[in-house]
């Protein structure tokens, strides 16, 4: 398991994208996108990167993902490559989801068990996964409580997936640093 984080616009999704195709020759790639087009400005960002995949010399099976992990790539193997773009949209979508459907806090908590055990689950099968997140932890506190929840939820998933990777990258401004 491979971890990309770097700050909007960074240029973490082009590294992926190429580090993802380098491991993939003569491999299946899938490409797990957890963005939904709910604003103008959101379909603009799906349309970029659905662009900027087609203009590579790769195929890329594109799998959408709001929450839920998708049956169609439950099971993999070490034929396959997964990117994961990207961990601070899905967990986006799921206080969405959770902040819709008035359940309790449980529900976050089995969301982010599912797609951690998932993520482990891939990985025994052989796969190679990269999960791509934003940083967005350098902020001060906010003064909304959601806010801060989203912060607190996504600083665990990132030291939770640092902890199980085997390599972790940091891109800023196009230049990539290696911590792990």
């Amino acid at each position: 398991m491979i971890f990309i984080t770097g700050g909007v616009r960074s240029g973490k999704s082009a590294f992926a994208e190429k580090f993802a195709r380098q491991l993939g020759e003569e491999k299946t790639l899938y490409y797990v996108a957890t963005g939904v087009s709910f604003d103008e400005e959101m379909k603009k960002r799906i349309i970029r990167h659905q662009q900027d995949r087609e203009n590579q010399n790769a195929h890329w099976n594109t799998v959408e993902m709001q929450v839920q992990i998708p049956f169609t790539i439950e099971q993999l193997s070490n034929n396959d490559v997964v990117l994961f773009e990207c961990v601070t949209t899905w967990l986006s979508n799921v206080l969405y989801t959770y902040e819709q459907i008035n359940e309790n806090s449980e529900y976050i908590d089995n969301c982010i068990e599912s797609l951690q055990k998932q993520l482990l689950t891939w990985r025994k099968q052989g796969a190679t996964i990269i999960v791509v997140s934003n940083e967005v932890l350098d902020e001060l506190p906010s003064q909304y409580d959601e806010v801060n929840l989203y912060r607190k939820l996504l600083g665990e998933l990132h030291q939770w997936i640092v902890q199980n990777s085997d390599e972790a990258y940091e891109v800023q401004f196009q230049l990539v640093q290696r911590w792990k």
